[in-house]
């Protein structure tokens, strides 16, 4: 048998072993005539698409063997296909964002439709209850790459539908109605910020867990660390529109849980887990306002260029009105803000229920998380945008004016200091099935419900007043003069997820999945987070290993050599794609061209496209003692 893609050959060997030796662990106490009713007398179609197996006998392993190159140890194999799978991956624009999309090897090769059929301590995260299925003391360790997210965006002006014209601010007064960034499109390359390493041009999650389960007790154990959320890009591009919405971003949860099952029954068990997180969130954009009341202070000041009234304009409104004004389509303001939380909590609860050999339910709540980021924030300040608010103390009428209206009338280049954002990871349920006609094969079907509602607005409160935000309260803004507010207009979802699992030999393993998520935004609020519906499919493969070393460490040069020999090894990739349309006038957080919704449509009369392709690959390589 061989395999063959882009000059890759991968061969294995199989050692010869009964085709009904040892399904899986948790099935271990399933009688042999338990497995042969259930295999061969009642499923004779399966037993036709399979091929008939003898009871004593076996795959014609020697002649496999054959065909396998001998000299490949099943450890190294992952490696191998992981390497050809890298070199037929595409490479063009590529960027990171996932929730519930990289957690565990066998859990994304099928789609995460394991509340049913959990195993080992990535129960933790997936169903606590499932730590009942542990035998003995079995630890991991994992490594998830989001190896490509294909970000493909364009930017087209809006024909306003009043004039039948392109719409552009204050009529098209600045560069002939054009908006700049009309045309362009936009691209992202993986980044991830973390502190004291700064950035890094890429994003992977390394996931541990133990656990253990003595053979008489009802109590199981586990551990486990893993990355429940972690998203961060970069626009490269001097000239990319999606600067203004975030030139770069990280957003990460780190969890290290604890966790615990209890066997109220021979076939029912529930658990519990408790998350201690740490959050991070970082972000870097550049702040553009093509707004009419922007434009009407540029069109004003260029107006009024050497419109000069002795004395009268020294005590009421010097030329140029407001020093010149802005236009709307430049960059007045940069910002960059950093912040961690070191501890935040969450718990899960789950129950598995097993009625017969064949069929399983599963469910399990995941409660919400709030990571209270503190950190410091940097604002810098266009020359425009100094001169529009300096000009607010160039005269005494002036001063007053702006005592009355709460505005500053002197700006420097730069805001510093401290801010404080509530970030939430919302709560979930998920409910699963799993139907096993042959000890072989296993579908499973998960229903997940998410409750997007809860996060109500993105909010980033600063430690003082910001000239930018009292501007944009004279122009409708209710956030405050301190507090950056953005709603999310977030909606609850819920969506099935599948999966099929085939033991294709004692050493084999096969996964499919596929999920239809449906995404939390809604069409007058997309922006912060630019993805519509997503469809994801995902393949897997599990091999479990016949020779490995005894598990017993005595120093360093042992514990490398454990490492190196897994009793399971475990790959997935995932493929990931979602479209979105963001038409004109759509969406007051991107596009609107509602001159009080200056907070924040950077992108205001444009009509925005975006397709994502997403790879994620993960190993994972399993230990039993």
């Amino acid at each position: 048998m061989k395999l063959k893609r882009y000059g890759f050959i991968v061969r294995l060997k199989f050692q010869k072993r009964s085709a009904l030796k040892f399904i899986s662990r948790s099935e271990s106490q399933i009688s042999e005539a338990q497995r042969t009713d259930i295999c061969w007398t009642n499923y004779p179609i399966v037993n036709k698409l399979l091929g008939t197996i003898p009871h004593s006998g076996g795959y014609n392993t020697t002649q496999l063997a054959a065909e396998f190159f001998p000299k490949l140890t099943l450890a190294v194999i992952p490696v191998i296909i992981l390497l050809g799978i890298l070199l037929c991956l595409p490479r063009d624009g590529a960027a990171a964002i996932f929730e519930q999309l990289a957690m565990d090897a066998r859990g994304t090769s099928l789609c995460n439709s394991i509340t049913a059929d959990p195993s080992g301590p990535m129960s933790v995260h997936y169903n606590p209850a499932g730590l009942d299925r542990t035998v003995g003391t079995e630890a991991y360790q994992g490594l998830t790459w989001l190896a490509v997210l294909n970000v493909k965006g364009q930017f087209t002006q809006g024909t306003d539908p009043s004039t039948g014209k392109l719409w552009a601010p204050f009529g098209g007064w600045f560069n002939n109605g054009i908006d700049p960034e009309a045309g362009h499109g936009s691209s992202t390359t993986p980044s991830i910020e973390l502190p004291f390493l700064g950035k890094l041009p890429f994003l992977a999650a390394p996931n541990q867990g133990v656990a253990h389960h003595d053979k008489d007790s009802p109590f199981a154990y586990g551990f486990a660390i893993t990355t429940p959320f972690a998203a961060g890009m970069t626009h490269p591009d001097a000239d990319d529109p999606y600067r203004f919405l975030g030139k770069s971003m990280t957003l990460l949860r780190v969890v290290a849980a604890p966790g615990v099952s209890y066997r109220v029954t021979n076939n029912l068990a529930i658990g519990a887990s408790f998350g201690l997180g740490m959050g991070f969130f970082g972000m870097q954009a550049d702040m553009r306002m093509p707004n009419d009341m922007v434009a009407l202070t540029g069109a004003l000041g260029q107006s009024t260029k050497g419109l000069e009234i002795p004395i009268v304009s020294e005590l009421t409104l010097p030329a140029p009105w407001f020093g010149g004004g802005m236009s709307p389509y430049e960059t007045v303001a940069g910002m960059k803000i950093y912040g961690q939380d070191l501890l935040n909590t969450s718990y899960n609860i789950g129950f598995l229920w097993d009625p017969f050999s064949w069929l399983s339910f599963g469910g399990v709540y995941q409660s919400q998380a709030v990571a209270e980021m503190k950190g410091r924030y940097t604002f810098t300040y266009s020359q425009s945008m100094q001169n529009s608010i300096n000009w607010m103390g160039s005269s005494p009428t002036l001063i007053v004016t702006a005592a009355m209206l709460g505005l500053q009338t002197h700006l420097a280049d730069q805001d510093s200091g401290n801010f404080r954002s509530d970030i939430v990871f919302p709560q979930r349920v998920q409910f699963g099935i799993k139907l096993q006609p042959h000890p072989r094969i296993k579908f499973l079907v998960d229903a997940n419900w998410t409750d997007w509602e809860s996060w109500k607005a993105a909010s980033i409160v600063f430690d003082r007043d910001l000239a930018m935000l009292q501007l944009a309260r004279l122009l409708g803004y209710t956030g405050g003069t301190n507090t950056l507010n953005i709603e999310n207009g977030f909606k609850n979802t819920w969506n099935l997820s599948y999966g099929l699992e085939l033991q294709a030999s004692d050493h084999l393993t096969l996964r499919l999945g596929y999920e239809d998520r449906p995404t939390s935004n809604t069409a007058n609020y997309f922006g912060l987070i630019p993805l519509g519906d997503m469809k994801l499919y995902s393949v897997g493969i599990g091999i479990k290993q016949e020779k490995v070393p005894l598990r017993k460490i005595k120093g360093l040069s042992d514990l490398i050599e454990q490492m190196n020999h897994p009793d399971l090894l475990d790959l997935s990739v995932t493929y990931m794609t979602s479209e979105y349309k963001c038409d004109f006038n759509q969406s007051q957080n991107f596009n609107s061209t509602d001159f009080t919704k200056i907070v924040y449509n950077p992108f205001a009369g444009l009509i925005y496209e975006n397709k994502t392709e997403a790879w994620i690959i993960i190993l994972k390589q399993t230990y039993y003692w």
